[in-house]
């Protein structure tokens, strides 16, 4: 009986307005106050308590909760409120229209578009299920939590992009948890299809600079050994092939099969500087690449450093590495009671078995129960 009178509270017009208003929010990641105040003032306007988490001048989250009457566990669901960065270097960058701005529609019963998808859709989804536990007058023994967090995408302050607006992979969630909102359980409800999981991969990010000369193209000179080229970007083409070489065996050896599902930890080199665009008549007296290294439970990023200065220094160009980004693998504990309750409402409302086991990507990336 309370299931229905849980389950009448809920109207997917409702639902649907609000994901499309949170998903075409403008509010790129580093700078997510505007959808936090949309989230707070959505919460406020209906009569549930919630509280906005100032971080930075544009950075917060945004916290919500219906207590308990005692005695049962609590419980948190946790959203985030980035999706990507934007700006000139997203423009040049990512070959696509910048996400924040192209938002989301709907046609006919489904909603279109990436914010919807990362992860705002999810979001409006526990924001009403909370307002129909409310509206329903169900009162449970354990707390229930909604979180809104700011900086769960991948980023990190490097270079001239300083400061903490750089700063991703749980940084919302991580000021959440060391300000006291915690909870005995935690749900992501993302990017899932609908399988289980309590393993994430953690994520290194490495700057890999290689030397140079700085030579007028006319003085330039092509040795037969690429190791004694003037241009550092042509020796970081060495690197390059001893990185994506030692990727192959990294992420082969590495993986591994959990309960969750086949745990493959990634490597990517995602960006690369050297020169001057506008004034290419000289030879880079350096390069630099930068390069993502995802890591599985138990392992030491100081480690995987050094492994891969190892490889670096196998090209024999005088490469050096630098850590700009180490978060830890973990794997949840004590999560039966949640994942079983999980199991039978997805039987419940779809009338079968949920996937025994998530896709390989799914156990692979980053989420912020790692935090």
């Amino acid at each position: 009986m309370s299931e229905i009178n849980f389950a009448k509270h809920i109207d997917a017009e409702d639902l649907s307005a609000l994901a499309l208003r949170l998903a075409n929010t403008f509010s790129p990641a580093g700078h997510e106050q505007p959808l936090a105040e949309v989230v707070h003032g959505w919460f406020e306007q209906n009569g549930i308590p919630v509280r906005l988490q100032p971080i930075l001048p544009d950075r917060a989250n945004v916290v919500a909760a219906l207590r308990g009457t005692g005695g049962g566990a609590s419980l948190l669901f946790n959203s985030h409120l980035d999706t990507e960065v934007s700006g000139p270097e997203y423009d040049w960058g990512m070959a696509q229209p910048d996400i924040n701005k192209t938002g989301a529609h709907r046609e006919g019963n489904k909603l279109l578009g990436h914010t919807v998808l990362n992860d705002r859709g999810l979001m409006a989804t526990t924001m009403i299920t909370l307002k129909a536990l409310r509206d329903s007058g169900i009162r449970l023994r354990g707390d229930v939590i909604f979180t809104a967090v700011a900086g769960e995408t991948g980023s990190a302050p490097v270079d001239e992009y300083q400061g903490a607006n750089y700063d991703g992979k749980g940084f919302g969630s991580r000021f959440l948890v060391s300000h006291g909102v915690r909870a005995d359980y935690a749900l992501i409800a993302e990017t899932t299809d609908f399988g289980l999981s309590w393993i994430a991969c953690g994520a290194c990010y490495f700057k890999v600079v290689v030397p140079g000369r700085n030579i007028y193209t006319p003085r330039s000179f092509r040795p037969d050994d690429i190791r004694q080229h003037p241009n550092a970007i042509v020796k970081m083409i060495r690197v390059i092939e001893k990185i994506e070489s030692w990727a192959r065996h990294y992420e082969a050896s590495q993986a591994f099969e959990s309960m969750c599902g086949r745990v493959v930890p990634k490597i990517n080199i995602g960006a690369i500087r050297g020169g001057i665009p506008y004034r290419p008549n000289r030879t880079s007296p350096h390069c630099a690449i930068y390069v993502d290294v995802r890591i599985v439970p138990g392992e030491d990023p100081l480690r995987v450093e050094r492994e891969l200065q190892s490889v670096v220094d196998s090209a024999q160009v005088g490469a050096r590495v630098e850590m700009f980004l180490a978060r830890n693998s973990v794997e949840g504990k004590q999560v039966e009671s949640l994942a079983e309750a999980v199991r039978r409402c997805y039987k419940q409302v779809t009338g079968q078995d949920p996937p025994a086991k998530a896709p390989d990507e799914v156990v692979s990336m980053w989420r912020d129960n790692n935090v």
